[in-house]
């Protein structure tokens, strides 16, 4: 006799039955295998509703479908056979009425009530049809008041069959809105150990849909109470205490709440002693300010996220990378810390591993460690070339950044540039437009002509169309600073007609505002620069940058330098 699955079991990408079901955030179930090849090939929408993913979307264990999966194929065809009969059998003469009375009645004995409970769950988790004729006929009400016996027997069983109702995304809601969530986080504080565990699976699938993460999140003591779960309980219930708390997390928000509740610290306890789903959590909590803060505050923390990368699993080398980057790039002890524990050499090997997302978080950490932001410029007669030189200067300044120097090509004949009594180029290197994509950051810098560009300059941004069609300096940082001949020659137009040259590569504007204090309101003497960023008045040409310009423009490259390098680490 062949086997036969329920369709819930099949991977609807491949069609056959799933070995590690993972949960889109779009709450859909695939193979892990199937959904990675799909990821992988550049795909960012659902296979089934075609709606869009993130940038980087995770995926989370089904560990209740994939426990289903397993016991079912655990059974030979024989008796496959024999347990479609006796389902058969017991879906007509155990309908669902009749054993949810059971569940009601006071007449009804403990062990009734756990083998209608079993019935439940065994005809529940491999029959959607089933499941959805349990929620109409208002089961889950009393299913709920099982959950709340302090029986340790009928709590987990009413807790698994409740688990097997919300296998199914409509579910997932009707169990919020009956009050599961208080039920669950009761169970958590005070059930036994396999109850515990259950319920934290329970909140794992409940919190697959995105309202849920919300709800759950903002229920008195719920992160809390896995959080103490986390701490005190057992292999199985840190496990799962630590994937329901990674789901919830991927709501923003709940991340402070985990914070306060004091899980950085757990979870880095965790992490050290072989628990890498602990690594993945704390990826999620240093993306906000009081996750990074706990985990500075934490002696340590960095040389066990060292040690993940040196022995861990693929997934762990991964979250330990997005870990790593968040924290660098907002602190420097943390960056000198990395450095010194080995980070960045480790970090230079696994940019050419298999796994793309950890080719892409060690080279995004090599750069973090390193630094790597560049300036271009145009200048005719050395004044732009004086304030690149300080800009050069503020960028380096910034611990952990290496700042570079470009010039773009003359496009003026020699015999032309000596009527205009233009000097000599200088030795600094002539940018491609290759090279743009190379860096972190980047600042240009030119003269005006008629409140724009100069044409030098125009005739490069014009040869970057490759780089336009495919976007790649989208999402870059970038700055400007210029020179112009008079205080009514351009010092805030240059820098605005250049925007577009930005706006059309996707690239993000990063002015310098007035953060320069008081030489922004300079009114005894002449200062170029603006808001928009550094800049000096050329004159007739003779007179050059003034001190207090030429510190403004070690400003900007300071100012800059920081902004780039923090944009850089928050990037997953």
């Amino acid at each position: 006799m062949a086997t036969q699955f329920p369709d819930d079991f099949k991977c609807p990408i491949s069609l056959e039955i799933m070995s590690d079901p993972v949960i889109l955030s779009s709450g859909h179930t695939f193979d892990r295998a199937s959904i990675q090849r799909w990821l992988d090939a550049g795909h960012r929408t659902c296979p089934i509703t075609k709606l869009p993913l993130p940038d980087h979307p995770s995926l989370i264990p089904n560990h209740a479908l994939r426990s289903l999966i397993s016991s079912y194929t655990l059974l030979s065809p024989a008796k496959l056979q024999h347990h479609h009969q006796y389902h058969h059998h017991q879906q007509r003469h155990s309908q669902p009425p009749t054993l949810i009375s059971s569940l009601t009645s006071r007449a009804s004995t403990l062990e009734s009530k756990l083998d209608s409970l079993d019935q439940l769950a065994r005809l529940s988790k491999r029959d959607s049809a089933f499941r959805a004729k349990l929620t109409e006929s208002g089961a889950v009400s009393a299913v709920l008041k099982c959950v709340d016996s302090d029986e340790p027997r009928l709590q987990e069983k009413a807790l698994t069959l409740l688990l097997n109702v919300s296998l199914d995304d409509d579910n997932k809601v009707g169990l919020v809105a009956e009050g599961a969530i208080a039920r669950i986080v009761t169970v958590l504080q005070g059930g036994s150990p396999n109850s515990r565990a259950v319920a934290a699976t329970m909140l794992t699938s409940l919190a697959v849909v995105e309202v849920n993460k919300a709800t759950i999140g903002a229920y008195p003591y719920a992160i809390r109470a896995l959080v103490s779960l986390l701490r005190d309980g057992k292999s199985r219930e840190k496990k799962e205490a630590a994937t329901a708390l990674y789901t919830i997390c991927l709501f923003p928000d709940n991340r402070r709440r985990a914070v306060e509740c004091g899980a950085v610290s757990i979870l880095i306890r965790i992490a050290e002693s072989g628990l890498e789903r602990a690594v993945e959590v704390l990826g999620l909590l240093a993306k906000c300010r009081e996750g990074r803060e706990e985990m500075e505050r934490f002696n340590g923390c960095v040389g066990i996220l060292v040690r993940v990368l040196e022995n861990g699993s693929s997934r762990g080398v991964q979250y330990a990378l997005l870990t790593l980057n968040s924290l660098c790039s907002f602190s420097e002890p943390m960056c000198v810390e990395a450095r010194n524990e080995g980070a960045l050499a480790i970090c230079v090997g696994l940019v050419e591993d298999d796994n793309e997302r950890i080719r892409k978080n060690a080279s995004n950490l090599v750069q973090v460690l390193s630094g790597n932001h560049s300036m271009s410029y145009y200048s005719m007669y050395g004044h732009v070339e004086k304030l690149a030189e300080e800009i050069l200067k503020g960028a380096a300044s910034v611990e952990g950044v290496e700042a570079k120097l470009w010039q773009v090509a003359e496009t003026l004949q020699d015999d032309v540039l000596g009527k205009m009594g233009a000097p000599p180029k200088s030795e600094v290197p002539i940018i491609s437009p290759n090279d743009l994509s190379e860096a972190d950051g980047l600042l240009f810098g030119f003269p005006t002509r008629f409140g724009m560009m100069a044409a030098q300059f125009k005739a490069f941004f014009d040869s970057t169309g490759g780089l336009w069609r495919t976007q790649a300096l989208a999402g870059k940082p970038a700055g400007i600073f210029y020179s112009t001949g008079s205080q009514g020659g351009g010092q805030e137009t240059t820098a605005l007609t250049a925007i577009t040259q930005l706006v059309h590569h996707g690239m993000v504007f990063v002015p310098i505002g007035y953060s320069f204090g008081a030489g922004m309101f300079e009114m005894e003497q002449i200062k170029g620069g603006s808001p928009y960023g550094a800049g000096t008045y050329a004159g007739d040409g003779t007179r050059q940058p003034s001190e207090l310009e030429l510190q403004q423009a070690f400003h900007q490259g300071k100012y800059f330098a920081g902004i780039a390098k923090k944009l850089k680490g928050s990037t997953v």
